[in-house]
């Protein structure tokens, strides 16, 4: 970890890691319980982490019912939490306030595009967050 966090800050370079650390192909609104390698790497490099969000899909894409449908994903990327100050001993319980702020986000998303529809068409998503966007799966 102390390579990377000296890479991340003598070459200025951000690193995107999947806390959960595999897909979830929940029905439902789900977050897996979140990995700590990110958060310990983060620390060590006392730089922030940014939390991004994708709405459940299940609509759209569920590889156990092998469905593939063209719609719109909403994603919400939240406020960075800053880690400087923190220590190796801060580390659960910034992964537990991560992990609630994520999945929070990831049910308010959800409804609201499930409530609005947008995961079902086409049309863009709006208020989903600071900052949202959509992915479009229309082709």
């Amino acid at each position: 970890m102390s390579g990377a966090a000296e890479t991340m800050h003598s070459q200025q370079q951000s690193v995107f890691i999947f806390p959960e650390g595999t897909r979830s192909y929940a029905s439902t609104p789900t977050l897996l319980p979140l990995k700590k390698g990110a958060f310990h790497l983060a620390v060590q490099a006392q730089v922030p982490i940014v939390p991004i969000v994708v709405a459940n899909y299940s609509n759209i894409l569920d590889m156990k019912r092998k469905i593939f449908n063209p719609g719109r994903i909403p994603v919400s990327i939240l406020e960075p939490v800053q880690t400087k100050g923190l220590a190796k001993t801060d580390v659960d319980q910034l992964v537990l306030r991560v992990q609630n702020d994520m999945a929070q986000e990831l049910r308010r998303i959800t409804e609201h595009a499930e409530k609005e529809g947008v995961a079902d068409s086409n049309r863009s998503p709006q208020g989903l967050g600071a900052i949202s966007s959509g992915v479009d799966l229309t082709g």
